[in-house]
């Protein structure tokens, strides 16, 4: 899709004050536009996993003492990695409470940040954007067949930039190593901050990424956890992915409007070792934009 240039008049959009204005507790300084993995587990110490620096933070925010002697607060689930963010409420005591949340964050991103084409067409999904970020709003609106704890609210945050960019941030790659393979099918080494095995082919108008990392038992492993920002990434620039199940390995394709689609190719995890290929359309690569 094409691009949108936002130039926004009033106040900037900062995620930590998002959280603030949800009354969540213990919320420190945050960078903007997405906080650092560091800042967001002063949340709840503790839920950082991965081996760093590969790591990201996967817990649950605690609402203020005051707010929770009101009412049974819901739910939530903060994600942090990267080159993302995800923020999911659900559990409602009561659809008041929803009602509520609602209006906090919609109008709060609707001060801060402005409306995009497709966030304005879509339903049950909103989508704003704003100098660097580019946030998108799901949920679950009350109705007579849902019970107030099957509804959800769900904040995901991702970088404005070029997708190389954000392949760059999710695979561990610098700014210098250079991703140009030949377009002949081979497999050639490249070097990541992370510590996983990352290879990079070419196969037609597709450039594959192919990360593995060891397992152990209890843990994630640095290569699944890169499958999952991966994922997680896809699914706010395109949309949730739809793909082909099989027994033994799950691809998984988004659709990029006109751009062909990008897809996961998740291995099976034998020999204790996990292996996920990521397959990126070359125009898309080198459009120079974020997907919309």
């Amino acid at each position: 899709m094409v691009a949108v240039t936002v130039e926004v008049d009033g106040p900037a959009f900062s995620f930590g004050e998002l959280l603030v204005l949800l009354d969540v507790d213990g919320v420190g300084a945050m960078s903007s536009p997405l906080p650092t993995v560091a800042e967001a587990s002063v949340l709840a110490p503790g839920e950082v996993r991965g081996t760093a620096p590969c790591v990201e933070f996967h817990g649950a925010c605690r609402f203020r003492t005051g707010l929770a002697h009101l009412y049974d607060p819901p739910h939530t689930e903060l994600v942090v990695g990267p080159a993302h963010v995800m923020l999911s409420i659900t559990r409602f005591a009561d659809v008041d409470i929803w009602t509520n949340m609602f209006e906090w964050v919609s109008s709060y991103l609707g001060d801060t940040l402005t409306v995009t084409p497709r966030g304005a067409a879509a339903a049950g999904v909103g989508e704003y954007a704003g100098p660097g970020v580019i946030a998108t709003l799901r949920y679950t609106r009350p109705d007579v067949r849902h019970d107030s704890r099957d509804l959800r609210l769900e904040v995901g945050l991702r970088r404005d930039e070029p997708a190389l960019a954000t392949v760059r941030r999710l695979l561990g790659l610098a700014a210098d190593v250079t991703i140009a393979p030949q377009d002949d099918g081979n497999w050639r080494e490249l070097a990541s901050a992370w510590p996983v095995h990352l290879e990079c082919s070419r196969h037609g108008d597709t450039v594959r990424f192919r990360f593995s990392s060891p397992h152990h038992d209890g843990e994630t492993s640095c290569a699944n956890l890169c499958e999952q920002w991966c994922w997680r990434w896809l699914d706010l620039c395109a949309g949730e992915g739809a793909g082909p199940t099989h027994h033994d390995r799950v691809q998984v394709a988004w659709d990029l409007d006109g751009l062909g689609h990008v897809s996961i190719v998740r291995g099976d995890g034998a020999h204790r070792r996990d292996v996920h290929e990521l397959h990126v359309p070359v125009a898309w690569l080198e459009g120079g934009a974020a997907a919309r």
